[in-house]
């Protein structure tokens, strides 16, 4: 696909996507309370149905962001895949998941990576490839996810050579990780016959 901002962005609206199951280790909330700080023009376009979603929709309005905040539902992989391709971020705000496989996938469509400064996506997402918010206070998490939001709305220049690094990473991993289940079925035969010649 073609990743060029005039594309994914005909407006000066950045839109942002979220997607997920919504449940309360998914933490959509602290994503919220940052578009709430935000200055710039942004979209949230969250993807997911589960058993938080009428609280978040409610948490939204409190705050005020339902201008800035559009809850999909549950979304098909086909339009999955066109979502991805007309994002300009992806906010992963997950406080449990080691990894999200969903995180890749936005990393595959060339998507910068708005995300928690913890546990698997700290080490996974490199850092030329998104923004990392610390977690080691609430207020501060939502303040920086806010500037980070703010920072790419301003820089499109930015968030494209983020997602392309992004993009180079995925490619490398995905590549990596489907040699690796290619070889493994051949090192488990192979390992218990010894020498073989």
């Amino acid at each position: 696909a073609d990743h060029t901002t005039a594309q994914r962005n005909p407006s000066n609206v950045m839109k942002l996507l979220w997607a997920g199951r919504c449940e309360p280790r998914k933490a959509l909330g602290v994503g919220l309370e940052a578009i709430a700080q935000v200055k710039q023009p942004v979209k949230l376009l969250v993807a997911g149905d589960g058993p938080s979603k009428d609280a978040w929709q409610r948490r939204a309005t409190e705050l005020g962001v339902n201008d800035r905040v559009e809850f999909l539902g549950r979304v098909p992989w086909e339009t999955m895949n066109r979502l991805f391709d007309e994002a300009d971020a992806f906010l992963f705000t997950s406080l449990r998941d080691s990894f999200g496989s969903v995180v890749l996938e936005a990393m595959g469509h060339g998507l910068p990576i708005i995300t928690l400064d913890h546990q698997g996506v700290r080490d996974f997402v490199p850092a030329d490839g998104g923004v990392k918010a610390s977690v080691e206070h609430p207020e501060k998490t939502t303040l920086e996810l806010a500037q980070a939001i703010d920072t790419l709305a301003q820089d499109p220049q930015r968030r494209m050579a983020m997602g392309q690094a992004s993009l180079d990473f995925a490619r490398t991993e995905t590549w990596d990780r489907r040699a690796a289940r290619l070889v493994a079925p051949y090192d488990r035969e192979a390992a218990p016959r010894g020498n073989c010649a």
